[in-house]
């Protein structure tokens, strides 16, 4: 018994074989899907209580959403005046100290000017004292 085979018969057979296991692939994940949408309609129809409440809140959510942004934003801009003002009172609180360095140091350089002055004046009185006792 000798049997041909050629090789179109055997593509066709092949073909054939992994079209079977595809449709039995497309068929169990069709299965399960199907058992999904089972269980996502059955989570669904038991908490369409509550998904209706968040649908019907969702619109106060929103709005209050909003206001917060526009507190915010409006807060947000005086926080940035304010921190304006406490910069340029900073730098007109640094020019003056500057100034007022500027003062004391001319102070105490007419304070030292001044006792060596005394200094250079009770010398020789100094000496003249020590040598009478």
């Amino acid at each position: 018994m000798n049997i041909q085979i050629n090789l179109a018969d055997l593509g066709i057979f092949i073909l054939f074989i992994l079209l079977t296991v595809l449709i039995t692939y497309v068929i169990f994940i069709l299965k399960n899907l199907n058992e999904t949408m089972k269980v996502i309609k059955t989570t669904v129809s038991k908490n369409q209580k509550n998904i209706d409440e968040i649908l019907n809140q969702a619109p106060s959510i929103t709005a209050n959403i909003d206001s917060i942004s526009s507190d915010l934003s409006t807060n947000v801009k005086a926080v940035q005046s304010t921190i304006g003002h406490i910069i340029t009172t900073t730098e007109m609180a640094t020019a003056s100290l500057s100034n007022t360095q500027e003062y004391f140091s001319n102070i105490l350089g007419f304070v030292q000017i001044i006792s060596k002055i005394k200094e250079f004046i009770n010398k020789p009185f100094l000496h003249k004292k020590k040598r009478v006792k």
